[in-house]
Protein backbone atom coordinates (compact mmCIF):
# COMPACT_ATOMS: atom_id res chain seq x y z
CA UNK A 1 0.00 0.00 0.00
CA UNK A 2 2.96 2.14 0.91
CA UNK A 3 4.61 1.17 -2.20
CA UNK A 4 1.60 2.48 -4.21
CA UNK A 5 1.43 5.78 -2.52
CA UNK A 6 4.88 6.29 -3.53
CA UNK A 7 4.47 5.38 -6.97
CA UNK A 8 1.89 7.77 -7.34
CA UNK A 9 3.43 10.56 -5.79
CA UNK A 10 6.45 9.58 -8.29
CA UNK A 11 4.35 10.01 -11.35
CA UNK A 12 2.49 13.51 -10.03
CA UNK A 13 6.49 15.19 -10.07
CA UNK A 14 6.41 13.59 -12.92
CA UNK A 15 3.71 15.64 -14.62
CA UNK A 16 4.05 18.64 -12.77
CA UNK A 17 7.68 18.96 -13.79
CA UNK A 18 6.45 17.99 -17.44
CA UNK A 19 4.04 20.59 -17.15
CA UNK A 20 6.25 23.21 -15.93
CA UNK A 21 9.12 22.54 -18.74
CA UNK A 22 6.18 23.21 -21.47
CA UNK A 23 5.09 26.23 -20.01
CA UNK A 24 8.13 28.89 -20.73
CA UNK A 25 7.54 27.82 -24.40
CA UNK A 26 3.90 28.12 -24.92
CA UNK A 27 4.26 31.36 -23.07
CA UNK A 28 6.98 32.28 -25.19
CA UNK A 29 4.90 31.34 -28.32
CA UNK A 30 2.04 33.41 -27.22
CA UNK A 31 4.76 36.51 -26.22
CA UNK A 32 5.79 36.59 -29.58
CA UNK A 33 3.78 39.15 -31.70
CA UNK A 34 1.89 37.81 -34.62
CA UNK A 35 3.08 39.70 -38.28
CA UNK A 36 0.12 42.59 -38.15
CA UNK A 37 -1.59 42.71 -41.85
CA UNK A 38 -0.37 46.39 -42.04
CA UNK A 39 3.17 45.96 -41.99
CA UNK A 40 3.11 45.70 -45.67
CA UNK A 41 6.44 46.49 -47.92
CA UNK A 42 5.95 49.71 -49.87
CA UNK A 43 6.81 49.14 -53.45
CA UNK A 44 8.08 52.65 -54.36
CA UNK A 45 10.43 52.89 -50.95
CA UNK A 46 11.30 49.81 -50.17
CA UNK A 47 14.99 48.64 -50.62
CA UNK A 48 15.84 45.92 -52.69
CA UNK A 49 16.77 43.47 -49.88
CA UNK A 50 12.97 43.77 -48.66
CA UNK A 51 11.37 43.67 -51.99
CA UNK A 52 13.70 40.42 -52.48
CA UNK A 53 11.98 38.75 -49.16
CA UNK A 54 8.73 39.10 -51.06
CA UNK A 55 7.57 35.43 -52.91
CA UNK A 56 8.66 34.76 -56.19
CA UNK A 57 10.91 38.11 -56.37
CA UNK A 58 14.67 37.93 -56.73
CA UNK A 59 17.71 39.82 -57.44
CA UNK A 60 16.38 40.83 -60.58
CA UNK A 61 13.07 41.21 -60.60
CA UNK A 62 13.76 43.20 -56.97
CA UNK A 63 15.99 45.50 -59.37
CA UNK A 64 13.36 45.74 -62.28
CA UNK A 65 10.72 47.09 -59.32
CA UNK A 66 13.15 50.00 -58.41
CA UNK A 67 14.03 51.10 -61.94
CA UNK A 68 9.91 51.45 -62.62
CA UNK A 69 9.46 53.66 -59.86
CA UNK A 70 7.01 55.23 -59.04
CA UNK A 71 3.80 53.46 -59.55
CA UNK A 72 0.73 54.80 -58.67
CA UNK A 73 -1.23 50.74 -58.28
CA UNK A 74 0.40 47.04 -57.63
CA UNK A 75 -0.77 46.32 -61.19
CA UNK A 76 1.63 49.10 -62.40
CA UNK A 77 4.39 46.27 -61.21
CA UNK A 78 3.63 44.61 -64.88
CA UNK A 79 5.51 47.95 -66.58
CA UNK A 80 8.37 46.91 -64.73
CA UNK A 81 8.06 43.40 -66.13
CA UNK A 82 7.15 41.52 -63.19
CA UNK A 83 5.06 38.29 -63.92
CA UNK A 84 1.61 38.24 -63.53
CA UNK A 85 1.36 35.35 -61.39
CA UNK A 86 4.56 36.81 -59.29
CA UNK A 87 2.09 40.18 -58.34
CA UNK A 88 -1.08 37.95 -57.97
CA UNK A 89 1.34 36.30 -54.93
CA UNK A 90 2.18 39.80 -53.59
CA UNK A 91 -0.34 41.79 -53.80
CA UNK A 92 -1.41 41.02 -50.36
CA UNK A 93 1.84 41.46 -49.04
CA UNK A 94 2.61 45.08 -50.23
CA UNK A 95 1.58 48.59 -50.79
CA UNK A 96 1.91 51.64 -52.71
CA UNK A 97 3.10 54.63 -50.92
CA UNK A 98 4.16 58.55 -52.00
CA UNK A 99 7.20 58.09 -54.27
CA UNK A 100 9.08 60.52 -52.29
CA UNK A 101 12.21 58.92 -52.44
CA UNK A 102 11.97 57.58 -55.47
CA UNK A 103 14.76 58.98 -57.91
CA UNK A 104 13.23 61.54 -60.84
CA UNK A 105 12.59 59.20 -63.75
CA UNK A 106 13.93 60.59 -67.53
CA UNK A 107 10.31 61.11 -68.32
CA UNK A 108 9.71 63.90 -65.74
CA UNK A 109 13.07 65.44 -66.33
CA UNK A 110 13.12 69.07 -67.59
CA UNK A 111 13.42 68.16 -71.95
CA UNK A 112 17.03 69.79 -73.03
CA UNK A 113 16.88 71.04 -76.20
CA UNK A 114 17.80 68.75 -78.76
CA UNK A 115 21.52 70.25 -80.55
CA UNK A 116 20.48 71.47 -83.66
CA UNK A 117 22.71 70.58 -86.50
CA UNK A 118 22.38 73.23 -88.96
CA UNK A 119 24.28 72.94 -91.60
CA UNK A 120 26.63 75.61 -92.48
CA UNK A 121 25.30 77.22 -95.73
CA UNK A 122 22.10 77.30 -93.45
CA UNK A 123 23.72 79.18 -90.67
CA UNK A 124 25.07 81.29 -93.21
CA UNK A 125 21.18 82.33 -94.24
CA UNK A 126 20.29 82.80 -90.69
CA UNK A 127 22.77 85.51 -90.25
CA UNK A 128 22.40 86.91 -93.21
CA UNK A 129 25.67 85.20 -95.18
CA UNK A 130 24.22 83.66 -98.24
CA UNK A 131 26.09 81.15 -100.62
CA UNK A 132 27.26 82.82 -103.70
CA UNK A 133 26.44 80.79 -106.61
CA UNK A 134 29.13 82.06 -108.61
CA UNK A 135 32.05 82.17 -105.95
CA UNK A 136 31.31 79.37 -103.49
CA UNK A 137 33.39 76.17 -103.40
CA UNK A 138 32.47 72.56 -103.89
CA UNK A 139 32.12 72.23 -99.92
CA UNK A 140 29.99 74.94 -99.73
CA UNK A 141 27.56 74.15 -102.13
CA UNK A 142 26.98 70.53 -100.78
CA UNK A 143 26.50 71.73 -97.83
CA UNK A 144 23.22 73.10 -98.86
CA UNK A 145 20.08 70.92 -98.88
CA UNK A 146 19.58 68.82 -101.72
CA UNK A 147 23.11 69.34 -103.24
CA UNK A 148 25.22 66.23 -103.83
CA UNK A 149 28.73 65.97 -105.21
CA UNK A 150 27.61 65.79 -108.65
CA UNK A 151 24.86 68.91 -108.49
CA UNK A 152 27.15 71.11 -106.90
CA UNK A 153 30.06 70.14 -109.80
CA UNK A 154 27.47 70.93 -112.24
CA UNK A 155 26.50 74.22 -110.36
CA UNK A 156 29.92 74.67 -110.94
CA UNK A 157 30.82 73.84 -114.51
CA UNK A 158 27.29 75.85 -115.55
CA UNK A 159 28.86 79.27 -113.94
CA UNK A 160 28.16 82.52 -114.41
CA UNK A 161 24.75 82.88 -113.43
CA UNK A 162 23.00 86.10 -113.46
CA UNK A 163 20.34 84.81 -111.62
CA UNK A 164 19.02 82.21 -108.83
CA UNK A 165 16.49 80.37 -111.61
CA UNK A 166 19.73 80.25 -114.10
CA UNK A 167 20.42 77.01 -112.35
CA UNK A 168 18.15 75.17 -114.37
CA UNK A 169 20.45 75.92 -117.17
CA UNK A 170 23.03 73.09 -115.01
CA UNK A 171 20.55 70.70 -114.93
CA UNK A 172 19.33 71.79 -111.07
CA UNK A 173 15.81 70.23 -110.52
CA UNK A 174 13.53 72.79 -110.23
CA UNK A 175 12.32 71.36 -106.50
CA UNK A 176 16.16 71.95 -105.63
CA UNK A 177 16.42 75.64 -106.56
CA UNK A 178 13.03 76.34 -104.91
CA UNK A 179 14.88 75.41 -101.65
CA UNK A 180 18.08 76.67 -102.40
CA UNK A 181 16.60 80.40 -103.36
CA UNK A 182 16.41 81.55 -99.54
CA UNK A 183 19.96 80.48 -98.88
CA UNK A 184 21.55 81.42 -101.85
CA UNK A 185 22.82 84.59 -103.39
CA UNK A 186 24.17 85.55 -107.36
CA UNK A 187 27.12 88.06 -107.18
CA UNK A 188 29.91 88.45 -109.31
CA UNK A 189 32.29 86.21 -110.58
CA UNK A 190 35.42 85.27 -109.09
CA UNK A 191 36.72 85.07 -112.29
CA UNK A 192 34.27 86.99 -115.00
CA UNK A 193 37.27 87.39 -117.47
CA UNK A 194 38.71 83.92 -117.56
CA UNK A 195 37.89 83.04 -121.16
CA UNK A 196 38.58 86.64 -122.62
CA UNK A 197 37.50 86.84 -126.21
CA UNK A 198 40.74 86.79 -128.29
CA UNK A 199 41.62 89.67 -130.08
CA UNK A 200 39.71 90.59 -133.63
CA UNK A 201 42.15 89.61 -136.52
CA UNK A 202 43.48 92.83 -138.43
CA UNK A 203 42.09 93.51 -141.32
CA UNK A 204 43.58 92.33 -144.89
CA UNK A 205 46.01 94.74 -145.93
CA UNK A 206 45.29 94.30 -149.50
CA UNK A 207 41.81 95.08 -150.30
CA UNK A 208 41.91 92.49 -153.50
CA UNK A 209 43.23 89.94 -151.75
CA UNK A 210 40.28 87.21 -150.39
CA UNK A 211 39.44 88.38 -146.54
CA UNK A 212 39.89 85.68 -144.18
CA UNK A 213 36.89 83.04 -143.00
CA UNK A 214 35.48 84.24 -139.89
CA UNK A 215 36.41 81.41 -137.15
CA UNK A 216 33.50 79.60 -136.40
CA UNK A 217 31.97 80.12 -132.95
CA UNK A 218 32.69 76.25 -132.12
CA UNK A 219 36.18 76.85 -132.39
CA UNK A 220 38.78 78.28 -130.12
CA UNK A 221 42.66 77.37 -128.78
CA UNK A 222 43.78 76.65 -125.75
CA UNK A 223 43.78 73.77 -123.76
CA UNK A 224 40.89 71.73 -123.62
CA UNK A 225 39.14 71.87 -120.72
CA UNK A 226 38.21 69.05 -117.91
CA UNK A 227 34.39 67.54 -117.20
CA UNK A 228 33.93 68.04 -113.70
CA UNK A 229 32.03 64.77 -113.83
CA UNK A 230 33.31 61.89 -116.42
CA UNK A 231 30.54 61.21 -119.11
CA UNK A 232 29.10 64.81 -119.62
CA UNK A 233 29.15 66.66 -122.63
CA UNK A 234 30.28 70.13 -124.12
CA UNK A 235 27.71 71.93 -124.64
CA UNK A 236 27.92 75.01 -127.19
CA UNK A 237 25.90 77.68 -126.09
CA UNK A 238 27.01 79.49 -129.35
CA UNK A 239 25.61 76.80 -131.70
CA UNK A 240 23.24 75.18 -130.05
CA UNK A 241 24.99 71.81 -129.85
CA UNK A 242 26.32 69.81 -127.78
CA UNK A 243 29.92 67.43 -128.49
CA UNK A 244 30.62 64.29 -127.16
CA UNK A 245 34.11 63.42 -125.08
CA UNK A 246 36.62 62.49 -128.21
CA UNK A 247 34.84 65.23 -129.91
CA UNK A 248 37.99 67.83 -131.24
CA UNK A 249 35.40 70.54 -129.86
CA UNK A 250 34.75 69.15 -126.56
CA UNK A 251 35.38 71.87 -123.88
CA UNK A 252 37.54 73.19 -126.46
CA UNK A 253 34.95 76.00 -127.61
CA UNK A 254 34.77 79.72 -126.77
CA UNK A 255 31.10 79.81 -125.30
CA UNK A 256 30.24 76.44 -123.88
CA UNK A 257 29.65 74.71 -120.62
CA UNK A 258 29.61 71.07 -119.03
CA UNK A 259 26.14 69.53 -119.01
CA UNK A 260 24.84 65.69 -118.46
CA UNK A 261 23.76 64.34 -122.01
CA UNK A 262 20.09 64.11 -120.37
CA UNK A 263 20.28 67.60 -119.05
CA UNK A 264 21.60 68.95 -122.33
CA UNK A 265 18.70 67.02 -124.33
CA UNK A 266 16.16 68.37 -122.19
CA UNK A 267 17.16 72.19 -122.74
CA UNK A 268 17.06 71.64 -126.10
CA UNK A 269 20.67 71.30 -127.19
CA UNK A 270 21.20 68.83 -130.77
CA UNK A 271 23.91 66.18 -130.56
CA UNK A 272 26.63 67.57 -132.83
CA UNK A 273 27.26 65.56 -136.07
CA UNK A 274 30.41 64.23 -136.72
Amino acid sequence: MLRTRLLVRSLRAIAIATILAFVPAVAAAQSKPAPTATAKVDINSASQTELESLPGVGAATAKRIIAGRPYAAVTDLSKAGVPASTITKITPLVTVGPATGAPAKSATAPPTAAPTTKSSATEKATSGAKVDLNTASEKDLEALPHVGPATAKKIIAGRPYAAVGDLAKAGVPAATIQALTPLVTVGAPAKATTTASPPKSAAPASTGAAPPKTTSPTTTTGTPKVPPVKGMVWVNLSTKVYHMEGDKYYGNTKNGKFMTEEDAIKAGYQKAKK
